[in-house]
């Protein structure tokens, strides 16, 4: 131990199971240099200062040491997550960034990373957060990269803080539905700060969605109506349709914390905003902001207040009408539904539901979101295992996922 606090780097097999030791993927010394990848507790993008430097500090750190985290391990909670979003409020940017010496980072570049991140997007759309966390890491490492040692003048550095702010976004929220929420906490803290560091305010508002939606998945319900607070304020100079996103959220967080007339005015809001949508107003990544999602917010809404007949209805409704697209939602949905059938009494209907998400997870699908709910609706099934129909699903769910989806 004291050589190597003295610099001698320990040898691979030493590194390995000095991550077993703490609960660490093994895997992480092949993908991270020594000592970076040891755990600190530190959470990147909270505390840097709110400015380029900070901002270039933050995805650096974020880029190196995302990754290493204890899964159910969350950094920030409370006025320790909340101080840097506000302070994105009252320093939204842009800030002037522009770089002279090393590599130059050519137009064509930028446009190829553009490109790269609209394809990752339709990735996690098809197949989930797991299978695509990895390849977005090294993304957000290259692009940090660039933007501490490259030559570019200030359009080309915008252009490249957007990239970060949007590869880092989507890197939170494929750790997020992997289960990675000290990650994805750290992804969104780095990505508000890039999203800043452009003056993008439409995208900083989804930034700070995505945290509240983490939130209130892990039960920090207080925290997320207040995120979704400052998103739905934050909005109010977005297009309409980033407004009704925001508002769709803030329904999401209220019926979290049982309040079901703000849970009915936020979605009222939301369907309102987006009948006022404009085509053309729609930044890129908000393709998938649609009638069907905004139907299914309700629905989710509906299942967290226990209306489980009204969600099982929206949600059926946001299925039909996606068709064969995102299956990675219709997997979380169908598992929603299914525990929905299951919670009145219509078993034999909730565990059919539950066969079509488990045949998605098994098939298309990486998401550990999309594991939990069968997990709940098995766990939930448990007490019928008298009937014939609750082996089977048992049966199918163990042989088509296995030991992931456990109760």
């Amino acid at each position: 131990m004291k050589r190597w606090e003295h610099g001698v780097i320990p040898e691979v097999s030493a590194q390995q199971a000095i991550c077993e030791m703490l609960g660490l993927d093994p895997a992480i010394p092949g993908r991270v240099t020594w000592p970076v990848w040891l755990p600190t507790g530190k959470v990147a993008g909270l505390s840097e200062s709110w400015d380029l430097r900070g901002t270039v500090k933050a995805l650096s750190d974020v880029s190196e040491g995302a990754l290493v985290d204890r899964r159910a391990f969350l950094g920030a909670v409370g006025a320790e997550l909340l101080l840097p979003v506000m302070t994105w409020r009252l320093n939204p940017g842009p800030w002037l960034a522009y770089r002279e010496g090393g590599r130059r980072v050519s137009p064509a570049m930028l446009d190829d990373l553009e490109r790269l991140i609209a394809v990752r997007r339709k990735m996690d759309d098809e197949h989930g957060g797991g299978a695509l966390l990895g390849m977005l890491h090294s993304d957000l490492r290259f692009v940090a990269d660039l933007i501490r040692n490259g030559s570019y003048h200030a359009e080309i550095g915008q252009r490249l803080h957007m990239v970060a702010a949007e590869l880092a976004r989507l890197a939170g929220w494929s750790a997020f539905d992997s289960g990675r929420h000290a990650a994805a906490q750290q992804y969104y803290l780095s990505a508000l700060r890039a999203a800043a560091s452009v003056g993008d305010t439409a995208l900083g508002v989804n930034i700070v969605g995505f945290m509240g939606i983490q939130a209130y998945s892990t039960g920090n319900n207080r925290d997320a109506a207040q995120l979704m607070d400052v998103a739905t304020a934050e909005a109010v100079k977005t297009p309409a349709i980033i407004q009704a996103m925001a508002w769709a959220r803030a329904g999401r967080a209220q019926a979290k914390i049982g309040d079901t007339n703000e849970t009915q005015r936020a979605l009222n809001k939301a369907e309102h905003l987006f009948g006022r949508a404009v085509h053309g107003d729609t930044p890129p990544w908000a393709y998938w902001v649609d009638e069907a999602r905004i139907m299914a917010q309700r629905g989710r809404a509906l299942y967290d207040l226990g209306d489980y007949n009204g969600a099982e209805s929206e949600l059926m409704s946001a299925i039909t009408s996606c068709g064969e697209q995102y299956p990675r939602d219709r997997a979380t949905w169908l598992g929603r539904v299914a525990i929905s059938k299951l919670r009145t009494d219509r078993m034999d209907e909730g565990c059919s539901s539950g066969r079509e998400a488990v045949d998605l997870l098994a098939d298309q699908v990486d998401s550990d979101r999309g594991l939990d709910f069968l997990r709940t609706f098995k766990r939930e099934l448990a007490p019928h295992e008298d009937s014939a129909t609750a082996r089977e699903f048992m049966e199918y769910a163990s042989e088509r996922l296995g030991d992931a989806v456990s109760a």
